[in-house]
């Protein structure tokens, strides 16, 4: 059998009242995209892939607010997300492009988020970021399974810890630009 195949630039489907209810078509930067429209004519499911490979699906409500979206970014990073009336996330779950898993929630009318990580070394944290998105305090276990707090500067380095040393002592801990210590008490 012989294949037969429709060349377009993008394709609409329409319902029984003459409504576009289905778009196919490529988006300005010729990204596909498949689009599913209410019969008002509002997008309430978008697939599609962005330029760099990634691939997201965003989920609207009746008012055209984005309220859900699942997305697989290039660098191999994963995310579910969900968004308020207004359209802003509100809480996020997925995996850094190193695999870890990540659970935020943002604040209602703040900026300041909260995310939960898994560290490196497979250790429950506590992130708390500032408006620009750096974490700047994580509060968790070491690998030892000690609790510890950290408190980073801007520039995401380490410059004070409180918690339990190895053999159960508190410790606090006060480190230089360089991320030597200049203060420990035991």
């Amino acid at each position: 059998m012989k294949k037969r195949v429709v060349r377009a630039e993008e394709f609409e489907i329409l319902d029984a009242a003459g409504h576009v209810r289905v778009r196919i078509g490529l988006s300005n930067d010729d990204s596909p995209f498949f689009s599913m429209l209410d019969p008002g004519g509002q997008v309430r499911a978008r697939f599609g892939l962005s330029s760099d490979g990634s691939a997201g699906l965003a989920i609207g409500d009746d008012n055209g607010k984005v309220r859900a979206t699942l997305g697989l970014s290039s660098d191999g990073s994963a995310s579910l997300a969900f968004g308020d009336r207004n359209g802003k996330i509100r809480a996020k779950f997925g995996l850094a492009s190193d695999a870890s898993p990540t659970l935020g929630a943002h604040v209602e009318g703040e900026e300041v988020s909260h995310r939960y990580t898994l560290a490196d070394q497979g250790s429950p944290t506590l992130g708390l970021y500032d408006r620009l998105g750096r974490v700047r305090i994580r509060l968790g276990l070491a690998a030892e399974g000690f609790p510890i707090l950290r408190l980073l500067d801007a520039e995401g380095e380490l410059r004070a810890l409180v918690g339990l040393a190895d053999d159960g002592s508190p410790l606090i801990q006060f480190m230089n630009e360089r991320k030597q210590p200049t203060w420990t008490m035991r």
